[in-house]
């Protein structure tokens, strides 16, 4: 015979687990980031830019590589994270873009680093698990990069156009690597 008192605890601690594990999947977000990001600047012609085009040479095998566990994918992400968040802070953002949107991607971004932390704990903080090259220091040094670009070009329109289009595609690599945190 079953303990029907029980049942409303039982209920409580499904729902809650279900609800906990769903927070911590950032898949949804990160498309929400891609479409804000493409939608921000939606009118602007981009073969003026074409000229501004370079090579970031976004460090792949961070993300794509057969040894990416999942310690090293919470770090991967929540530093991808914090450099995108920390580039479209910046006060030097086109006034042509949709600010409204820049704005709900920078929150939307803080409540990812939110939940990734609060998912995750002090995976987020881990260093000494990974691998000898450090994904942590590859992506700084990318995202380094990318500031320097944006600098050299005096935070032109066209610049931030071929940054935009970068991040977008940095979002797309970030796949695997979200992946890893749902297992």
């Amino acid at each position: 015979m079953m303990n029907w008192t029980l049942l409303p605890v039982a209920l409580v601690l499904l729902c809650s687990s279900t609800l906990g594990s769903l927070g911590c999947d950032l898949t949804q977000d990160l498309k929400k980031d891609f479409s804000l990001l493409e939608q921000m600047s939606k009118k602007f012609p981009l073969l003026p830019c074409l000229k501004d085009r370079t090579n970031f040479k976004f460090p792949k095998e961070v993300m794509e590589g057969s040894q990416l566990q999942k310690e090293n994918a919470t770090v991967i992400v929540n530093e991808t994270l914090q450099q995108i968040f920390i580039i479209f802070s910046l006060n030097t953002t086109p006034a042509e873009w949709n600010q409204t949107q820049r704005i709900e991607l920078l929150m939307g971004l803080d409540q990812q680093l939110e939940q990734l932390k609060s998912c995750h704990g002090q995976e987020v903080e881990q260093e000494e698990h990974l691998k000898s090259e450090n994904p942590r220091q590859a992506l700084k040094t990318y995202f380094q990069g990318i500031s320097q670009y944006l600098q050299g070009k005096d935070y032109s329109l066209c610049a931030w156009e071929m940054v935009r289009i970068e991040i977008r595609r940095i979002i797309t690599f970030m796949d695997k690597p979200t992946r890893k945190l749902r297992v």
